[in-house]
């Protein structure tokens, strides 16, 4: 044997003796951090292999009754998976289990695999710490949820019932008269989190009432008038006293019943939500802003939609906000205008911009008044409004002292050097923070903010100033994913059409 051989061979017998050797405590930590870089399949895969490594890592793993806790049914082919999971399950003993059942189980002989996996599960029923039903035919979920109706599971933190898809996008889930009833005559008292996707809530919310994340999905609302729907929100919120994060989607988002010129009915009912820190709303644009205008929530701290993106406040919601001061907790605000459109020849056209003047003019006087009451406020972002000369801007150099990101996108009726003079009252103002982000946004000619040359040399000597002018540019960070972590979601269809 070679010099070279003999060297390869005492480090592959080093390497193995140092790997038997290394201290449980380093090994979990090896194997955690594997586990969380992970996928999916891999996840089912990794305790299997950790316990093939050599016969001290496979003590460690057989000792480590967490290793073979998650089990996950994401298999067309059932009995190897059974046979697989009735080893983990004696090898976890009392662990928290995490159990997700998928549809792929159920392409064939669905019912008898379900109950063959309801048999193996549900003795180890008091264990479960979250339990996933994704997309399974409507039958197999009753099935499910009816073993479920009279045991406890008093681990429980994490349920999630994710309904089967409708065959077109305009249609209600086949779920959407399913009512479901899991632990009716038992108890889950640790419930903490709950996602409901195309499943009847009412049960849930009414059942679950120490829940602290909620998220209704594909849901049935939006049927009934908007004063109707602003009252099964506010039942919802009544019911959940103790609610952090609420997230809603509806079913049936009414997106068309939006006025070019909207009006909030004074007379909505408002309650107060003490809890609430995440509210994500996407509705049509007539609920959402009622929805808004009917609740005082004191903790939230920003607004977001379905894809993390945040959520727009028409301006007529400025006079609520002026009065009531609903969100002081708020840290980003997106606001949303009727930009004025050039003048024409065209009569019609004219009245139409004389009518968005009026309505812009109308909710604009609140703007001061708005921004009084957000003195946490950090970003704030003016989109389509018009500034009638730089008469809206003064507001901004006395309110919300802690404000650092400001973005004007499509707007008008002021000056690159309005907004200088409202930079440089902020710097010299005692107690207020100066702004460290300065976006502008304009890529059409009928919107636009006149840039001059000496406002801009000196916007770019004393903070982070940019001007866009098309879509591309417009590719990047806001203060909520840029300092609160919240990145925007992308579209499945994107990545397909490159949009």
């Amino acid at each position: 044997m070679s010099s070279s051989d003999d060297t390869a061979l005492n480090v592959r017998t080093q390497s193995c003796h140092m790997i038997s050797n290394i201290p449980y405590d380093i090994f979990l930590l090896i194997a955690f951090s594997c586990w969380n870089d992970g996928t999916d399949k891999y996840h089912s895969n990794f305790p299997i292999i950790a316990s093939h490594v050599c016969r001290t890592w496979r003590r460690y793993a057989l000792d480590t009754g967490a290793f073979w806790a998650i089990i996950e049914f994401r298999q067309a082919r059932i009995h190897p998976a059974m046979m697989k999971y009735k080893v983990w399950l004696e090898r976890a003993r009392d662990s928290p289990l995490d159990i997700y059942i998928g549809p792929h189980p159920f392409k064939n002989a669905s019912v008898k695999h379900a109950k063959a996996i309801m048999q193996l599960i549900m003795p180890h029923v008091s264990h479960w710490r979250s339990f996933g039903v994704d997309r399974v035919p409507k039958k197999i979920s009753r099935l499910i949820f009816d073993r479920l109706r009279d045991v406890s599971a008093p681990m429980l933190e994490i349920l999630n019932v994710d309904g089967e898809r409708a065959r077109r996008s305009y249609q209600e889930p086949p779920t959407a008269r399913c009512k479901l009833k899991p632990f009716v005559r038992g108890e889950a008292p640790n419930m903490r989190e709950l996602t409901v996707v195309g499943f009847p809530y009412d049960y849930f919310v009414t059942r679950f009432t120490s829940l602290q994340v909620l998220r209704l999905t594909h849901f049935d609302f939006g049927r009934g008038d908007t004063l109707e729907n602003v009252k099964s929100i506010q039942r919802i919120l009544v019911s959940l006293p103790n609610l952090h994060v609420f997230q809603i989607d509806s079913n049936n988002s009414r997106s068309g019943a939006y006025s070019v010129f909207p009006e909030l009915d004074r007379s909505l009912p408002r309650i107060s939500h003490h809890s609430l820190t995440e509210l994500c709303i996407y509705l049509g644009f007539a609920d959402r802003d009622a929805i808004l205008a009917s609740l005082h929530l004191p903790r939230v701290r920003y607004f977001l939609s379905h894809l993390q993106s945040e959520t727009t406040f028409g301006l007529h919601l400025l006079p609520y906000l002026s009065q009531f001061h609903p969100f002081s907790n708020l840290v980003s605000l997106r606001l949303v205008g009727r930009s004025s459109g050039r003048a024409t020849s065209n009569d019609i056209d004219n009245h139409r911009n004389d009518a968005r003047n009026r309505w812009n003019e109308v909710n604009m006087a609140h703007l001061e008044g708005a921004l009084s009451g957000l003195p946490l406020l950090k970003a704030l972002t003016f989109e389509r409004v018009g500034f009638e000369g730089g008469k809206w801007l003064n507001c901004l150099g006395t309110t919300c002292p802690c404000l650092q990101w400001l973005t004007f996108s499509q707007c008008d009726g002021c000056t690159l050097e309005q907004i200088r003079a409202i930079v440089e009252t902020r710097q010299e103002t005692h107690g207020f923070d100066p702004l460290v982000r300065l976006v502008i946004e304009q890529w059409s000619s009928d919107n636009f903010i006149k840039i001059d040359e000496g406002s801009d040399e000196w916007l770019k000597r004393s903070l982070r100033f940019d001007v866009t002018s098309s879509v591309d540019d417009l590719r990047r960070d806001t203060y909520l994913s840029a300092v609160e972590g919240i990145k925007t979601l992308v579209p499945r269809y994107s990545r397909l059409t490159g949009l």
